[in-house]
C-alpha cells in the first residue's frame, strides 16, 4: 500500500463496532494504520499433526517390542502412534519394515461398546 495515503481510523470501544465500521469501508485506506499481527498456521490433514516428539530418532528396541504387542491387541495405528510418540505413517512403516500386520482383527475388541 505504499504511496496510499491513509486516512485515520477512528477509535472503537468494542470489536463488533470496529467489524461493523470495515463491512462499509475500505481496509486498504487505513492499513498502515491496523496493528501488525502473528497468525499460526497449521496444513496438517484433518487437523492431525504431521510431527511428533521422535520425528527422526531411531526406534528402541523397547518402542519395536510395544509396537507389536499394540498391534496384536487389536490397537489403531493412530493410537499406537500416539504412545510411541510417533506418526501414523512413521507407525505403518515401520509395521510394513517389521512385518508387522496393522489390520484390525473384529474390531470388537478395542471398539466395543457399553450396553
Amino acid at each position: 500500500m505504499a504511496g496510499n495515503k491513509s486516512k485515520n481510523l477512528p477509535s472503537f470501544r468494542a470489536v463488533d463496532e470496529l467489524v461493523a465500521f470495515f463491512e462499509s469501508h475500505d481496509m486498504g485506506e487505513y492499513w498502515e494504520q491496523l496493528p501488525k499481527a502473528e497468525v499460526e498456521i497449521s496444513l496438517a490433514k484433518n487437523g492431525r499433526h504431521t510431527s511428533s516428539n521422535n520425528t527422526g530418532k531411531r526406534w528402541t528396541s523397547t518402542q519395536l517390542r510395544q509396537l507389536r504387542q499394540l498391534a496384536s491387541q487389536n490397537t489403531p495405528t493412530r493410537v499406537i502412534g500416539l504412545a510411541l510418540g510417533r506418526t501414523e505413517n512413521a507407525v505403518r512403516t515401520k509395521a510394513s519394515e517389521k512385518g508387522v500386520s496393522l489390520r484390525l482383527k473384529n474390531q470388537s475388541s478395542y471398539y466395543r461398546r457399553k450396553k
